[in-house]
């Protein structure tokens, strides 16, 4: 398979008709190998519009335009410190210091985050392996939060880890919904903003409690 092809047809059929122009965002989206953070059965699967698996114990990825939405949302800029929450084998995190964010990803599976150190190594991309709902407050504020999944409700200690001006987007919604929403979170107080209606695979450690608009 001609990957190099296929990262170009993704951004083509699937980023650009729906938006997703950043420049930043579609040369990372062109540059960075998503088929190195799957696992090989599903290498050939890793450009379409679909959630890939990244192990074998069922976590999966975001769709590449959930990816791009979400992250075009956040409004970064290069230098920006962005925290992804669920960073799994570490896609967004290689698209996001691609961007020239500096970025902080946390992720509860040891495995899956030693392998997205790995893969992300020489990249400005520090790990943690913890609580996803807990966020990472240890290291301070962010100018942006990625949450690579679906979640019933976003905590507000999560919330209160954002700067001022910050942004968070996450995928809401609960396990059998039809229909899921992108959403974003940003301001003080903070308010709640529809992006996109969807479907995502279900975050594994979040509650039915937290920020409700």
């Amino acid at each position: 398979m001609d990957y190099n092809l296929a990262r170009v047809n993704m951004v083509k059929s699937q980023a650009v008709p729906n938006m997703v122009l950043d420049e930043a965002l579609l040369t990372g989206m062109l540059r960075v190998s998503r088929e190195a953070f799957t696992i090989p059965a599903h290498k050939t699967l890793a450009y379409s519009d679909m959630p890939v698996a990244w192990n074998d114990s069922g976590r999966c990825s975001l769709t590449p335009l959930q990816t791009g939405q979400m992250i075009q949302e956040l409004a970064l800029s290069a230098g920006d410190r962005v925290l992804v929450i669920g960073a799994g084998s570490g896609y967004e995190c290689a698209l996001l210091a691609d961007m020239g964010m500096k970025v902080f990803a946390l992720e509860s599976d040891a495995e899956l985050a030693a392998r997205g150190a790995k893969l992300t190594e020489g990249s400005d991309v520090t790990w943690r392996v913890g609580p996803l709902a807990d966020g990472w407050s240890e290291a301070g504020r962010y100018d942006g939060i990625l949450i690579c999944g679906a979640v019933a409700a976003v905590p507000n200690k999560i919330i209160g880890q954002l700067q001022p001006d910050g942004a968070l987007t996450v995928i809401k919604g609960l396990t059998g919904d039809p229909v899921m929403q992108g959403v974003k979170i940003s301001g003080v107080p903070a308010r709640e903003e529809r992006i996109f209606d969807t479907v995502a695979p279900i975050l594994p450690g979040f509650g039915d409690s937290g920020f409700r608009v």
